[in-house]
């Protein structure tokens, strides 16, 4: 268990002291956003999801090296292996979706040609001129539209993440359902439910956002919940991969909690989904994890029936959020409704998700009813 501590206490102080120094660092770099819900629109800094994956990137590596030169508890390290390995491509995935501009609405093809004439009266030089207005507006701190990938190249880029877990045999190949009996997947579970499963979870965490703190909190607390279910369950891998990226959510929450000093971006919605889907993988906690995972499952829905084109964010009217559509396309919408603000919407929000998250381990970790 010290060697835990240590770990998830080196994965917090990373992620904690790295905010401040990516902050600039992504800001310089023109990767940055505008906090939509504020009256004065500030650019902040976005992809902030790096600090948190280098903060759980730190707290599994050490404690494998912990484990690894010293005596401690058996574990199976090439199933943390695996999971971080996932976890790397994802975290990558969502960076390279963070970082892109559509470049081709600022470089436009507008140039001055400058000719000179000799004495003979041909031409004797030409000078062209490029304007390339995009490294002015980024210079100047002007808003910049960023469009991520789209959604078939997400797909396919996040598929390999699931080779990993594939490769390791994680996850269980039959499952008991209550009423069903047990059903024997076969064959099916590596080859179709694992790669929908990470697809799915991956991509629903990024949905339920558009507030301060909104996913990271979220995040947060579903995989405090899985870690404990862990240790109910006796399942060391899970503790320490739900644990190391529970105590990097906290650290980041700290700075991304309103009024928010940097954006978590697609870098840590994706890296999430699938550090909570490797979790439940590993530790054989599919039911749980369907469980806890209620509030993203109400948010697909809503957003389907939107046909995923309607935001979670609102806009302000006259100094309060309103949603932007007649219908509730988001679970953030109705409470915007109500006349709750940014701050009150993430706080509820996460008070649902901590209540699940109980009811959960009471349920499927004490009694084992279910």
């Amino acid at each position: 268990m010290i060697y835990l501590v240590a770990s998830l206490a080196a994965g917090f102080l990373v992620t904690f002291l790295g905010v401040p120094f990516a902050r600039k660092y992504l800001f310089s770099s023109g990767i940055y956003g505008v906090d939509q819900q504020k009256e004065d629109r500030p650019r902040l800094p976005t992809s902030g999801g790096v600090t948190v994956f280098f903060g759980f990137l730190v707290s599994m590596t050490l404690y494998l090296g912990l484990i690894s030169f010293m005596s401690a508890p058996p574990v199976d390290v090439s199933l943390l292996l695996a999971a971080l390995s996932s976890v790397s491509i994802i975290a990558l995935i969502g960076f390279i979706d963070d970082i892109h501009i559509r470049i081709d609405e600022y470089v436009k093809e507008e140039y001055e040609i400058d000719i000179e004439i000799d004495e003979s009266g041909e031409e004797k030089e030409r000078h062209i001129e490029f304007d390339l207005p995009l490294i002015d507006d980024i210079a100047k701190g002007t808003e910049v539209h960023r469009e991520g990938l789209s959604q078939i190249p997400k797909m396919l880029f996040v598929l390999p993440a699931v080779f990993p877990l594939m490769a390791v045999r994680a996850g269980s190949w039959s499952m008991n359902f209550p009423l069903i009996g047990t059903i024997e997947w076969g064959i099916i579970y590596p080859l179709v439910l694992l790669p929908l499963g990470l697809l799915f979870v991956s991509n629903v965490v990024n949905m339920l956002a558009g507030t301060n703190g909104l996913s990271t909190g979220m995040s947060m607390i579903a995989a405090f919940g899985l870690g404990v279910m862990g240790y109910l369950s006796g399942s060391v891998e899970a503790q320490v991969i739900a644990f190391s990226l529970a105590v990097s959510l906290a650290a980041f929450f700290y700075y991304n909690f309103y009024p928010a000093s940097v954006l978590p971006g697609d870098s840590l919605t994706y890296l999430s989904g699938a550090a909570l889907f490797s979790v439940i993988v590993i530790g054989n906690m599919e039911k749980f994890g369907v469980f806890i995972f209620a509030p993203w499952i109400l948010e697909f829905l809503l957003k389907l029936r939107s046909g995923f084109n309607a935001a979670s964010w609102g806009e302000l009217v006259d100094g309060e959020l309103r949603p932007k559509y007649e219908k509730n396309y988001s679970l953030t919408h109705p409470l915007m409704r109500r006349g709750l603000g940014e701050k009150e919407i993430t706080l509820v929000l996460m008070a649902v998700e901590a209540v699940i998250v109980v009811v959960g381990l009471v349920l499927f970790g004490v009694y084992g009813v279910l």
